[in-house]
């Protein structure tokens, strides 16, 4: 009888134990976040987005995550979990995702440049089902291998030192939750995402199975990041629970006339005046005529009430560099001929194609209205060419020079480029050029996709033009490049000798054009009368609505001119408190432009401005 007793203890005991563990883990009541998806442009995309406020410290070693795939969406690619891959192969990063079937995935960039790429099949998520997934990877590990948990449980792991030390830089690129920053985030994830957390070290077995059971550990030094998601944190902002400050910042993909007001009237400043940028416009010239139309459209209709002081060309004119393709693109430009200054560069699409046809000059050179128009607002390199101009103008009291720089400008340009930067050294400087910075808001070296040194070692690639020439002029104050085709608008300062701060800029959006078959994007940038401040907007002219939260929230503080040295900025120029919209545009009806941004590459967060803070403030303005 005694053992008997004894038997229905223990056995209760166990029962009880039991009962503690699937409460601690309780799937039954466990919410997340889900994207919405809707159509846009033709093309299924989700209504927002999650990026971090920083970029990333330490390496992730440890990746754990609770997953809900339900069964309509098992056999498809799930998406990703935690990533931050732009788009390329030769790039750092990381990506945590969910593959078709239910197979967790994590991809990681080498040394090298290879993708690594590690499947777990073994360890495979079965549908409609909260369930915890964790990955572990690092010279920690017991035999040098990347680990698959599922449910506390090790499920498969790679063959023994199938690893690699993964690059540092890795973790430069914009992080994202349920997504990464590939064009339209079409990759978002498409089941419930709960909890997701990461660590800097290796957790063991005991460990992994712990935070399966309880969570992860607050306490633990190495507790990297930590996201505690649940239905109510759906389309919102939400905290790191670690207390390391990698919160994730919620934005919409698309945004109407009226929020884009509301977050006008929330500004401070009032904007005067504007400039508008083209970003490589290749594919609506070859394939996407309607779109070309609109740009030039919205820029007529947008030029009194926006105040459009100038069109800054950044390159890739064509895709194709043919006498077809230029003659469509001229043809838009004849319309803003004496009603709006424009400048123009040549992008890699604009030389190496077509057998580096030198078509360029044959639509802009001698003889036409916009070499007409540079000989009489500033000058040439060489005046048989445009391919490197300067340009002068002035808002009010403010004096500006456009420095126009060809593809990989060699060093026989940027000592032109210097000379004429000394000769002007009142003139605020604009430096537009074609390659030079990077999705990572790094500028471009010889290591990056499709460099201008890639194309020739006589050109130079943004890290030779920021040592050569653009950090030793005081009087920069922008550098604007495109050709690395993403989402994003990036901006980051940086320190010239001088004390004075550059602020370099990506501006291209090319690959979600020819994706969504030409929206005709323009990138406005809208300044105070002083010039002392700046904001930028991404707009696309077909669909008359506003690309991406995170681009219209970038400012750029100038700083406060010296008084001894420069004026009070008086204009007559109107305050632009509200925008009117534009005249509707047709749509595009043309066929799909082949695939590939062939030669060019997607939101990455500079150490000091991240994407989507409001303002970065310049150390000091030039004596």
């Amino acid at each position: 009888m005694k053992k008997l007793i004894a038997f229905v203890l223990v056995t209760l005991m166990a029962v009880s134990a039991l009962a503690v563990a699937v409460s601690a883990v309780d799937t039954n009541s466990r919410t997340g976040i889900e994207f919405e998806i809707t159509t846009v442009g033709g093309v299924k995309q989700p209504t927002g987005y999650y990026v971090a406020e920083k970029r990333l410290e330490k390496m992730p070693i440890t990746l754990e995550a609770w997953v809900y795939i339900p069964k309509a969406v098992h056999s498809s690619r799930v998406g990703a979990i935690l990533a931050n891959y732009v788009g390329f192969k030769k790039d750092d990063f990381i990506n945590f995702e969910i593959q078709q079937g239910g197979i967790p995935r994590l991809v990681l960039s080498d040394l090298s440049g290879e993708m690594k790429d590690f499947l777990f099949p073994k360890a495979m998520i079965k549908p409609d089902v909260w369930t915890h997934v964790a990955i572990v990877y690092g010279t920690g590990t017991d035999n040098q291998q990347i680990l698959c948990y599922i449910n506390g449980v090790l499920k498969q792991s790679t063959k023994t030192s199938q690893w690699y030390a993964a690059n540092p830089e890795t973790v430069d690129n914009t992080l994202c939750l349920g997504g990464d920053t590939r064009t339209l985030n079409t990759q978002a994830f498409k089941g419930s995402l709960g909890d997701v957390w990461a660590y800097s070290d290796v957790r063991s077995a005991e460990e992994i199975k712990a935070d399966y059971e309880k969570g992860p550990d607050t306490s633990d030094g190495e507790l990297l990041l930590y996201y505690e998601l649940s239905d109510n944190d759906q389309n919102k902002d939400v905290a790191d629970s670690s207390k390391n400050g990698y919160d994730m910042k919620y934005y919409s993909m698309w945004l109407d006339e009226s929020e884009m007001q509301a977050i006008r009237d929330a500004d401070p400043y009032e904007y005067t005046y504007s400039i508008a940028f083209l970003p490589d416009i290749q594919y609506s010239t070859q394939n996407y005529p309607e779109s070309l139309a609109a740009i030039y459209d919205f820029l007529l209709d947008s030029a009194e009430s926006k105040n459009i002081k100038y069109v800054i060309g950044l390159g890739d004119i064509t895709n194709r560099n043919t006498a077809e393709e230029w003659a469509t693109i001229k043809k838009q430009t004849d319309r803003i001929d004496g009603k709006l200054p424009y400048s123009l560069i040549r992008g890699n699409h604009d030389i190496t194609y077509n057998n580096y046809a030198e078509l360029f000059d044959a639509t802009y050179g001698k003889g036409t209205y916009y070499y007409d128009h540079v000989a009489k607002n500033g000058g040439f390199m060489d005046e048989k060419t445009v391919k490197n101009t300067y340009l002068l103008f002035s808002v009010g009291e403010v004096d500006y020079i456009i420095l126009n720089l060809d593809f990989g400008a060699t060093d026989d340009i940027l000592a032109w480029a210097g000379e004429i930067l000394d000769k002007y050294p009142d003139h605020r400087a604009i430096i537009a050029t074609h390659g030079y910075f990077n999705a990572d808001a790094t500028t471009l070296d010889a290591n990056d996709y499709a460099t201008p040194s890639s194309y020739s070692k006589k050109w130079n690639d943004g890290d030779d033009m920021w040592e050569k020439l653009l950090r030793k002029h005081e009087n920069i104050d922008l550098v604007v490049s495109g050709h690395i085709g993403q989402d994003d608008l990036i901006c980051a300062p940086a320190e010239g000798d001088n004390g004075n701060t550059v602020y370099q800029m990506l501006l291209d959006t090319q690959v979600t054009d020819n994706t969504m078959k030409g929206q005709g994007f323009v990138a406005m940038m809208y300044f105070t009368a002083d010039g002392n401040h700046a904001r930028v907007e991404c707009y696309s002219t077909v669909l008359k609505k506003y690309f991406r939260e995170s681009n219209i929230n970038i400012s750029l503080d100038f700083g406060v001119p010296e008084p001894e040295t420069e004026a009070p900025v008086v204009t007559d120029a109107p305050v632009l408190t509200t925008l009117p919209e534009v005249t509707e545009a047709p749509e595009t009806t043309a066929a799909p432009a082949e695939g590939g941004c062939g030669g060019s590459i997607l939101l990455a967060l500079p150490a000091v401005m991240s994407v989507g803070v409001a303002v970065c403030a310049r150390k000091r303005r030039r004596k």
